[in-house]
């Protein structure tokens, strides 16, 4: 036996959306709302969650942002290379 496929009209599919957006509105979802927490329990799980942080020893510090402060400073140079070429190559063009 052959499957048939029922192909919906424009008209069922409209009212199949409003009839979900209504499902919807009246508070029809299957999740029910959490409550808020306060700001006090709140409070309480950054605090948890920052002494599961592994926090970098001082010579590790001292590496890491001598890393960025050199990164930065080489990239602060390309930009800088950069700028006083097309500077010199919009002089040259339009004098």
């Amino acid at each position: 036996m052959e499957d048939v496929v029922v192909k919906q009209t424009r008209a069922q599919r409209k009212a199949a959306k409003r009839r979900a957006k209504a499902r919807r509105a009246s508070g029809g979802s299957s999740a029910p709302r959490r409550k808020r927490t306060s700001p006090a329990l709140f409070v309480r799980q950054i605090i948890a969650e920052l002494r599961k942080v592994v926090w970098p020893t001082r010579s590790e510090l001292f590496t890491y942002t001598s890393v960025v402060v050199v990164f930065v400073a080489v990239i602060i140079g390309l930009v800088a290379l950069f700028d006083f070429g097309v500077t010199h190559a919009v002089t040259a063009v339009f004098g």
